[in-house]
């Protein structure tokens, strides 16, 4: 299943020098049938999210360009108001409907997942939580599928209509200032930004795809695109006069919308949007509007402004809220990959329904308001109360999910020992409950990451942005001997393992992680340039610390093929034994055959969602063995490995001591690893590790 974004309400600003476009209208209308039509049927990307994108940049700076040309104050604040007065009341009544239909009709592991996704969805910045989730926009339908995931599109379309007025001021400023035309600065600046942000694009798309989909920067050289062809006087021209011209304009709009339909229908190009051929959807669309209103009963204008395609434009916000929650909860709730042909038709035509309903009663009073149009500040106060009325409920729920799992984790001692019970000799505690709810609760368990006490503060504030973002560390005196993991989001978990044991010896543990970036200092990996330039800022950042000790992940299994040593093992582990620092060589974690949440939510029982581990994939001895030994030769070198606590006798459990071991097939949860820690501490003490 695959997301793609929101078109603005319709009805937009007219260009300059045109009035009213039908076609452009139209053109949106096609745009969400697209979108919907390859969501519900096919596993392709429609090219509907960079024309949408393209669009709104057009009008929205047709209308800027004319106020700074007019003399008039861009007034940014005032664009707000009404911008997202017309934007949020829908989609906050979409969000909240979905919610009730997650609570209704999926598991309560959904719950605080599509509970975030409600929060960052109203504060525009779905995108962004996408990102840190690690989400696949290409992956089928599973229970880690958010209804509202279609919103990260929304996301990067408010965050631009945020920013563009800002540079638009900036024009407007240094346009004056230098006593130029407000075309020429506006032509400039978003010139330089659509270089920019298309080169950026080109070079995340390659090395990062599954963020590049997801990031605004990749996707502004497509607003700016937009920007700059409202700037071109062709594309706001009159009707042609000329016989030829008519003909020429009649190709051209038929030759745009052979290009936006095609790239769906004829290029697979999952893997490569947003990157240079997000511009073929670009071209058709610009197409379009270089065709105009071209006077000709053939013309693809005409079908356009045609009333199926007009009545699609009108709803077609509302469409593109409603359509991806209805068929994700279907999908979900019923355990199907894909709708299928009735069904699939069936969710097409209530979306249309509903998204008539949402744009009679809810979009179209309040964009029509005159008491809320009549001023900025008024305008201003409806988005306020929007905001307050969609996150108030929201925020109360997750309040109320928190409150559950904290009284469970308070009562986590007795009745949900995890690893502890693994230990030999282990007795229940006496006050146990044998009916006690696992941990971490259901409807936490799909975002159980580890989480340390807070930033890296003072010196151990990394100097660079991007190590600095991914730096957590525990609360400890400052004269406190420092421990520091360094790795990926698996990392993150295996760290966990070491809380107790740091605590209970009176050490700060260090946290630098980076999803999808296991540390390999000096090594290009699959993560690209971006992940290689962050592991060198990590170890400089560590020759700078010396800290008392570090551990890290020494080997790697990615679930297919047998688990190897680590790269990390070649020059990294060495050059800090030299300075005589301790290292702890973590042994990476199993993952799961499949998602033993998904099996549990399925019905399945503990015994039928354990999968059994690969002994030759990874045996009992560990992969870096050989390579340990000799290392150790050169400095303190002390080996973890908690696979028999993770997979006892190779069978990966969903459920160890009452706590969910997995909190998807690749990661541990970290409630799982802080009751390994007695399994950690023990191991250290026989390599000989002094705290």
């Amino acid at each position: 299943m695959t997301s793609s974004p929101s078109p603005a309400p319709p009805a937009p600003p007219a260009p300059a020098g045109r009035g009213y476009r039908p076609e452009l209208h139209g053109l949106r209308g096609l745009a969400i049938a697209l979108v919907v039509l390859y969501h519900v049927f096919f596993d392709r990307v429609s090219g509907g999210v960079d024309v949408f994108l393209f669009i709104s940049a057009f009008f929205l700076t047709g209308s800027f360009v004319r106020r700074m040309e007019d003399g008039r104050p861009t007034a940014p604040l005032a664009y707000w108001a009404r911008t997202f007065k017309r934007l949020l009341p829908p989609a906050a009544v979409v969000i909240l409907a979905t919610l009730g239909g997650v609570r209704l009709l999926l598991p309560a592991s959904a719950w605080m997942p599509a509970i975030n996704d409600a929060i960052a969805s109203l504060l525009q910045v779905e995108n962004w939580l996408l990102i840190h989730r690690g989400t696949d926009y290409e992956a089928a339908a599973t229970a880690a599928t958010s209804p509202l995931q279609h919103f990260w599109s929304l996301s990067i379309q408010g965050q631009v209509f945020l920013l563009w007025p800002l540079l638009f001021a900036l024009c407007a400023v240094a346009a004056r200032g230098a006593g130029l035309a407000p075309r020429r600065v506006v032509l400039v600046l978003f010139a330089l930004v659509a270089l920019a942000s298309f080169a950026w694009s080109l070079v995340s798309t390659a090395a990062q795809q599954e963020i590049a989909y997801f990031d605004t920067s990749t996707r502004m050289w497509e607003f700016a695109a937009g920007s700059l062809l409202a700037l071109w006087p062709a594309a706001n021209a009159a009707a042609p006069a000329s016989r030829r011209a008519r003909r020429v304009r009649t190709v051209l709009g038929w030759a745009g919308l052979a290009a936006l339909i095609s790239t769906g229908a004829l290029i697979d190009g999952r893997s490569m949007f947003p990157g240079w051929i997000a511009a073929i959807p670009l071209l058709g669309a610009t197409g379009v509007f270089l065709a105009g209103t071209t006077g000709s009963r053939l013309g693809a204008d005409r079908l356009l402004a045609s009333r199926p395609f007009s009545f699609l434009g009108d709803v077609s916000y509302g469409l593109y809220l409603v359509h991806w929650p209805l068929l994700t909860l279907l999908l979900l709730s019923s355990g199907r990959e894909t709708a299928g042909l009735l069904r699939g038709t069936l969710v097409i035509a209530v979306s249309l329904l509903l998204a008539w309903l949402l744009t009679r009663v809810v979009d179209t009073p309040i964009r029509r308001w005159r008491w809320a149009n009549a001023r900025p500040l008024r305008a201003g106060a409806v988005v306020a109360m929007v905001l307050v009325l969609g996150l108030g409920p929201t925020l109360g729920a997750q309040t109320l999910l928190q409150r559950a799992a904290d009284e469970a984790e308070r009562r986590a001692y007795a009745d949900n020992p995890g690893a502890r019970v693994l230990e030999p000799g282990y007795t229940p505690h006496p006050d146990a409950d044998p009916d006690a709810e696992p941990l971490p609760t259901a409807a936490t368990v799909r975002s159980d990451w580890g989480l340390l006490d807070g930033p890296c503060e003072g010196e151990l504030e990394p100097e660079v942005a991007s190590v600095a973002e991914g730096c957590q560390a525990t609360d400890a005196p400052e004269d406190a001997p420092v421990i520091v993991a360094v790795g990926n989001s698996r990392l993150r978990q295996s760290a966990m393992s070491l809380i107790g044991p740091a605590r209970e010896n009176g050490w700060r543990l260090v946290l630098i992680h980076r999803n999808s970036c296991q540390f390999m200092p000096g090594v290009m990996t699959y993560s690209g340039q971006e992940c290689f330039d962050h592991n060198l800022a990590v170890a400089e950042h560590l020759r700078k610390l010396a800290p008392e000790a570090v551990a890290m992940h020494t080997t790697v299994y990615r679930g297919v093929g047998p688990e190897e040593p680590s790269e990390v093992l070649d020059e990294t582990v060495g050059e800090l034994l030299d300075q005589d620092i301790p290292v702890i060589a973590l042994r990476t974690p199993p993952r799961a055959a499949e998602n033993p949440l998904d099996c549990l939510d399925d019905g399945g029982t503990v015994e039928e969602c354990t999968t059994p581990l690969d002994p030759e994939h990874m045996p009992a001895e560990r992969a870096d063995a050989a390579r340990l030994e000799e290392l150790s030769q050169d400095g303190p070198l002390h080996a973890v490995d908690l696979l028999p606590v993770l997979c006892p006798e190779h069978e990966c459990s969903p459920l160890i001591g009452n706590i969910s071991v997995f909190m998807d097939e690749d990661h541990i949860t970290a409630t799982y690893m802080e009751s390994t820690g007695g399994e950690v501490s023990r191991q250290l003490e026989e390599s000989g590790f002094t705290w």
